[in-house]
């Protein structure tokens, strides 16, 4: 049987595109989603969008590749999966592993194709011949998978989105705005999406109980989320730290510690604890918004001055938040929603400058909001 399988790998790797391509300009600034819904804006298939089923929550991804490609040794930073079911073979999916993991992928991903072509064999030939056309796509530590009609069309939206690629930064022409929408500067002109309260947590008495050492007037729910954030600050800080060293501890413990509250996503939504520090501290779970707020207070109580930026993101449909931390006398922008998929050392929204978020989908009140130009990662 081994034998057999081998021998079927070998005969893959002849069909149209199995093979891998030599190594090129990898930088991006797009996510797994993102990339998989520019190739999806090429293809035909895309005027049946509303039809496709999408695996795009890290829960719901980290089932399918596991169920599905077999991976579950794998481990991958970023992933979307796109398909339509029953009798239909599309699906597109899009993956970040390690570097060193993706040749393990890649033969994942072929053993997957196989199959997958005999879910159709004899039954839905068509579809079984789309199958036998499938793209195993990679750039640097990405993977993706395309089953479609126009695998032509599926590669260059892949290859869009990397080194000079159209799409490479920046929010995708493919599903970009139209340009009554932009300012003079290329921005998105904002408007609240209004989707989401997006309020901030009050934290100045727990900033006052912290600065007294007297917590008697704090309520309970306050006292419990300072005495979590003193946990924190016990593990990750120490008194000779720089304000650097201190946000890039207390930002890799979020990313190791907090997940994301994927109820958020559910008819009845997140609970509103998942919204403020409670959430993250405690919970070990929130939104984006209970993200940014616990890593604001973690840098205050730290000593280093954070602000919290509420915002707007997916081309100002969904309300987003995020942070912006003062170091040495210059702002940086920083996302540990965002970042909370990668892990430390791979971190894409950490310490950037304010034009880095704009040009990766992150859209608010640019008038009114400090902005951050320095370039250094703020290590300086």
């Amino acid at each position: 049987m081994k034998k057999c399988l081998s021998l079927l790998l070998a005969l893959l790797l002849l069909l149209p595109g199995c093979a891998a391509k030599p190594k090129e300009d990898a930088t991006t600034t797009q996510d797994a989603e993102t990339i998989a819904r520019v190739m999806l804006a090429f293809l035909d298939e895309n005027e049946e969008a509303d039809d496709l089923t999408w695996y795009r929550e890290p829960s719901d991804v980290e089932g399918y590749v596991r169920d599905c490609y077999k991976l579950e040794d794998v481990p991958w930073a970023d992933g979307a999966v796109a398909r339509m079911e029953g009798a239909r073979a599309f699906e597109l999916a899009v993956l970040r592993v390690d570097e060193r993991n993706v040749e393990t992928a890649v033969e994942a991903l072929q053993a997957y194709l196989l199959s997958r072509r005999g879910d159709f064999t004899g039954y839905f030939p068509d579809q079984a011949e789309l199958v036998d056309s499938a793209l195993i796509l990679t750039r640097g530590d990405w993977v993706a998978l395309s089953i479609c009609l126009d695998q032509e069309a599926a590669r260059f939206g892949f290859e869009s989105c990397f080194g000079d690629g159209v799409n490479a930064r920046g929010i995708p022409v493919t599903l970009g705005p139209d340009p009554e929408d932009l300012r003079p500067d290329g921005r998105l002109i904002y408007r609240d999406p209004g989707v989401e309260d997006m309020t901030l947590y009050d934290i100045s008495t727990i900033l006052a109980a912290w600065e007294s050492g007297d917590d008697s007037g704090l309520s309970g729910k306050d006292r419990k989320i300072l005495n979590a954030a003193k946990e924190v600050l016990e593990e990750c800080v120490t008194p000779n730290m720089s304000g650097y060293e201190k946000e890039e501890a207390l930002y890799n413990w979020l990313s190791l510690n907090v997940h994301y509250d994927t109820s958020h996503n559910n008819t009845r939504g997140a609970p509103r604890t998942s919204y403020e520090p409670y959430g993250p501290l405690i919970d070990r779970k929130g939104v984006c918004l209970g993200y940014a707020e616990a890593f604001r207070l973690l840098m205050n109580l730290a000593g280093v001055e954070c602000i919290t930026v509420t915002g707007a993101s997916n081309l100002m449909i969904n309300n987003h938040a995020w942070n912006m931390v003062k170091l040495n006398g210059e702002w940086y922008c920083a996302d540990p929603t965002w970042d909370n998929r990668h892990g430390p050392g791979h971190f894409t929204y950490f310490n950037v400058t304010s034009q880095y978020m704009a040009d990766s989908d992150h859209q608010w009140d640019y008038d009114n909001t400090p902005e951050a130009t320095a370039e250094d990662g703020g290590r300086s």
